[in-house]
């Protein structure tokens, strides 16, 4: 009887409520980047082989619906993941920049040295240009983001450039031919350290880059 009394109660009493599991719902942009973040990461990893919708699901722990309903297709995922990484890149130099301090020869001494250190010196950072450039013919919207990034960085070079002359009193010529050919420079002995880190110090870099520019004082014009 008094067993039977005691469950009678225990059906009745009220039962603590279980903790709501907690969700939040991530705007718009913010799961984008998420997004973006781990098509990277599966670039980095994998190569060309971590273009892939199911990859980046994988890596992002989402459907790939999720993907496509923000992206609709790879190509434009992976276009984002090249805008998230090279402004990442061009917001780190120009932090290195900024920190120089206002005179315009510390400034593009600061741009030089940043860009031959370890941050840009990467080997594994030349497999995610790879895989981006074998996308920049086929893909418009990877072609448009290349385009607008190397705008962007010819006229920071440009401007560096520029305001040394002004400031030291020689000339350059063609503003944009000269970031041009400074942008090459610098390219080309990226490429060439990535292929064969042996082929040269990036301290041996930073010496070129310099030497180019006491060109320019000298005289020599674009």
């Amino acid at each position: 009887m008094d067993s039977d009394l005691r469950r009678k109660r225990q059906l009745r009493a009220p039962q603590p409520e279980r903790p709501r599991a907690r969700f939040r719902r991530e705007a718009p942009e913010e799961r984008r980047r998420q997004l973006g973040e781990a098509a990277l990461r599966c670039i980095l990893r994998n190569g060309n082989a971590g273009v892939s919708l199911r990859q980046v699901a994988a890596e992002a722990g989402v459907t790939q619906g999720l993907i496509t309903h923000h992206f609709g297709e790879i190509n434009e995922l992976v276009a984002y993941a090249f805008d998230i990484m090279s402004e990442g890149l061009m917001s780190q130099i120009m932090q290195a920049v900024e920190a120089a301090g206002e005179r315009p020869r510390d400034r593009l001494n600061a741009f030089i040295d940043v860009s031959f250190s370890p941050m840009l010196f990467d080997k594994d950072v030349l497999g995610v240009w790879v895989v981006f450039w074998g996308l920049i013919l086929h893909s418009p919207r990877m072609s448009a983001a290349q385009k607008n990034e190397y705008s962007g960085y010819l006229s920071t070079v440009g401007t560096l450039i520029a305001d040394v002359a002004r400031e030291e009193g020689f000339e350059i010529g063609d503003e944009k031919l000269t970031a041009i050919s400074f942008t090459a420079i610098m390219d080309g002995l990226w490429l060439a350290w990535c292929l064969n880190p042996n082929s040269f110090a990036p301290e041996d870099g930073i010496r070129i880059c310099h030497g180019w520019i006491d060109g320019l004082r000298r005289g020599v014009k674009l």
